[in-house]
């Protein structure tokens, strides 16, 4: 039979676990590398560029040059990550003019007024190695919404490579990313021209990304939506914007000048 000392004595020890254990769940919480960061794409260093089979000839492409979206990424955690974006139809450019016309105002292919974006969000992210990802999400174009897989590279985290030569990037924190899928058009009701130009389209995504200096919400749709009005005031103080690209660039010793 247990004494009222030792059942006091294992009590106590229990105490002590018990809050050693929470103190230790609370410190991997707030450990820097528990957390996501909350990315914003650069539109000047984001391009997605698709191509297609042209009778057969060669591989025509083109690329849409407005691309905007928000990524959660720990690169401790890569599998909670999360990625949305969306793409303006209008921002098609395949390099001839009348054929982006006929795109997007000809109905058939594209719908601009019904159907004005493109949209990906993703619904999980499956590391495949120290650098790689599949990124599997619902493409939405056209009126239609299907699966794609994403194969991700993860090309860089840190401060940004121009900040050791010029001030203006000094504490910008970047992170670059590649990524391919392949697509069948026709899943998206464009079938005009197969099997003359390829139902196949080929899409590459090169895109860089600011890291906003902010602290995480509580809820991960406030950070998925970059439109959503805070809402007090005092959040609207406490959430900086997403860095801005630098245009001030200065000219480094010997007179040439460094672009972004």
């Amino acid at each position: 039979m247990m004494t009222a000392t030792e059942a006091c004595g294992r009590g106590w020890r229990r105490h002590v676990w018990s809050a050693g254990a929470a103190a230790v769940a609370a410190l991997l919480m707030c450990a820097p590398g528990a957390r996501a960061d909350i990315y914003d794409l650069d539109p000047e260093h984001t391009e997605v560029r698709f191509s297609w089979d042209h009778l057969g000839l060669s591989r025509q492409s083109g690329r849409f040059t407005a691309v905007k979206g928000v990524v959660n990424f720990n690169p401790n955690s890569p599998a909670t990550s999360t990625v949305e974006v969306t793409i303006p139809l209008k921002s098609i450019q395949t390099g001839v003019t009348k054929l982006d016309e006929h795109l997007l105002n000809s109905r058939e292919y594209f719908n601009p007024e019904t159907h004005p974006d493109i949209t990906f969000k993703s619904v999980s992210v499956t590391p495949t190695g120290q650098r790689t990802a599949e990124v599997t999400g619902e493409l939405s174009m056209n009126g239609f919404a299907r699966p794609v897989v994403l194969d991700v590279i993860w090309n860089f985290s840190g401060e940004h490579p121009l900040s050791a030569i010029n001030p203006t990037y000094a504490g910008v924190y970047a992170s670059g990313f590649s990524a391919k899928t392949q697509i069948r058009r026709s899943d998206y009701g464009l079938t005009r021209s197969i099997p003359f130009v390829s139902d196949e389209i080929r899409i590459t995504i090169e895109t860089e990304m600011f890291r906003r200096s902010l602290p995480v919400v509580a809820d991960p749709a406030d950070t998925l939506d970059p439109n959503r009005e805070l809402s007090t005031a005092g959040e609207a103080a406490s959430m900086a914007p997403a860095p801005e690209v630098p245009t001030d660039i200065q000219t480094l010793p010997g007179g040439g000048e460094l672009a972004p």
